[in-house]
């Protein structure tokens, strides 16, 4: 049994997860990626050179790796591969390897922010009030700069229901990338400036990530709730882990709803309700070294499930209050391993 870990870039901390996991079997982890200078690939057992995203030969040439290295299990790391592997999910399968991948109506309603809302609010799961640009605008007047223009058929803002503090994101973004905080006077330039948007009213509470695992029939195993104290880039590099007494039911009624597969990531907020989920990603958080660290040991129990055993169920079996601190650590080398 040998594990691929795609796109591995700087996961290092995954990957030496899995490295402790599976080297007791004597099994190798290894690293893909398309840059020769991928940190991961100098950590793994062994490294494999991965095309772009976008080669229309990227599923047959991992098939192709899986074959030839014997690989029985793949990671995937980013958003833009989870799709493809999802869709091709069967292919793994006819040659005896798993993508670590949810189904692909999963995968799709998890990378579009406007169907996740729709998804969380047809399961009685509380979310922020969420609206697509057109339907809000069809409700309300707003007021470009120096220019008042009636765009609705209501009276006023406040009739529409959208409260003045509000947040804009791409409906497929990634990485907090391309999102901004707007009023609704400013609504309209914001707009203007982020791909494919969706606009959210704007939660001020503490943002939590919960980090958790389903086996392969979409069984919730165990989760993690952590606290971001501090992101660059939208990847925590400070957090701690909290928790759960007051939001158990609310998460598990998440996981059990999602029917995802292998882990995924939760956000929300931590309102004085109780939490309001934003998001899913169907994979490893870039937070997750966290987690392993506080008793999620999650490598060790998808490999585990890989030989057929069934994992128990362990809600709140963690280590609370445990921080993390990231920082850089540099590698050097004579010799990339591919030009």
């Amino acid at each position: 049994m040998n594990v691929l870990i795609t796109s591995a870039g700087r996961r290092v901390s995954l990957l030496k997860a899995f490295q402790e996991a599976v080297h007791p079997q004597g099994v190798h982890v290894f690293a893909g990626d398309m840059d020769p200078l991928a940190p991961a690939l100098y950590t793994a057992d062994h490294a494999l050179r991965l095309p772009a995203l976008a080669d229309p030969d990227y599923i047959d040439t991992v098939l192709d790796l899986v074959e030839t290295h014997g690989i029985d299990l793949v990671v995937p790391t980013i958003d833009t591969e989870l799709g493809l592997l999802a869709k091709f999910a069967h292919r793994f399968e006819e040659r005896g390897s798993r993508a670590l991948i949810s189904s692909e109506q999963m995968v799709r309603t998890c990378g579009d922010k406007w169907l996740t809302y729709k998804f969380f609010s047809e399961n009685g799961i509380c979310t922020p009030r969420t609206w697509l640009p057109e339907s809000l605008l069809d409700q309300m007047w707003l007021i470009s700069p120096g220019v008042a223009a009636e765009i609705s058929r209501t009276d006023s803002p406040e009739r529409s229901g959208a409260p003045d503090g509000l947040y804009v994101k791409p409906r497929n973004g990634s990485a907090s990338q391309n999102t901004h905080r707007a009023s609704l006077k400013s609504l309209c330039s914001v707009l203007d400036v982020t791909p494919n948007p969706v606009v959210q009213e704007n939660i001020t509470a503490p943002e939590i990530t919960i980090d958790a695992l389903l086996d392969f029939k979409g069984r919730p195993l165990h989760y993690v709730p952590r606290l971001r104290l501090k992101a660059i880039g939208g990847e925590s590099v400070q957090g701690v882990t909290i928790a759960d007494d007051d939001i158990r039911d609310p998460v598990v009624h998440v996981l059990d709803a999602l029917g995802a597969r292998g882990p995924i990531t939760v956000q929300a907020f931590l309102t004085d309700d109780g939490p309001a989920f934003t998001e899913v990603n169907p994979r490893f958080g870039g937070g997750f070294p966290l987690t392993h660290f506080a008793g999620g040991r999650y490598p060790e129990w998808i490999v585990r499930m890989l030989t057929g055993e069934r994992i128990p169920q362990e809600f709140g079996g963690y280590r609370k209050r445990v921080y993390m601190m990231r920082h850089n650590v540099e590698q050097f080398t004579e010799q990339p391993l591919w030009q």
